[in-house]
């Protein structure tokens, strides 16, 4: 399977701005840019697209490690929070914690916290990265507030 993505870049890095478009179209010709605010335009910039790649194949990948188990969730929300530091003349990623919260039954709450650590051994936007990767998982019964 091959995904891909088109990224258009205008101008120079502080002041310039680009569009990425996406196969699928959910990003069509949408703004990206080195600075958080674009004129009162949303945007986003790589990181940002990073992470929610990220938190989207963890919670893709846990619902998928919990059907294993014949568990079904209720709800599985995943946040990604990237760490950019600088490193000579540009910045990497050195660490990425993502925190799982999902609604299951009780009784299922261990095997939670072995499918979520699945998913992140499984998920290859994890396994495809450098950084180091934390994990929290936050059991909620199901039947609580989402």
């Amino acid at each position: 399977m091959r995904k891909h993505a088109t990224a258009i870049w205008r101008g120079d890095h502080r002041s310039g701005e680009g569009t990425i478009s996406t196969l699928s179209g959910v990003f069509n010709n949408s703004i990206y840019t080195d600075r958080s605010a674009n004129m009162g335009v949303p945007c986003t910039n790589p990181a940002e697209i990073l992470a929610a790649a990220e938190s989207a194949c963890i919670s893709f990948m846990v619902a998928k490690e919990l059907a294993k188990e014949q568990i079904t969730s209720e709800h599985i929300e995943t946040t990604a929070e990237i760490l950019m530091a600088p490193d000579h003349e540009s910045w990497h990623i050195p660490h990425i914690h993502v925190t799982v919260k999902a609604w299951v039954a009780e009784g299922n709450e261990q095997k939670l916290r072995a499918a979520v650590e699945r998913a992140k051994c499984n998920c290859p936007i994890t396994r495809s990265l450098k950084s180091e990767v934390t994990l929290e998982t936050i059991v909620e019964p199901i039947g609580a507030t989402v």
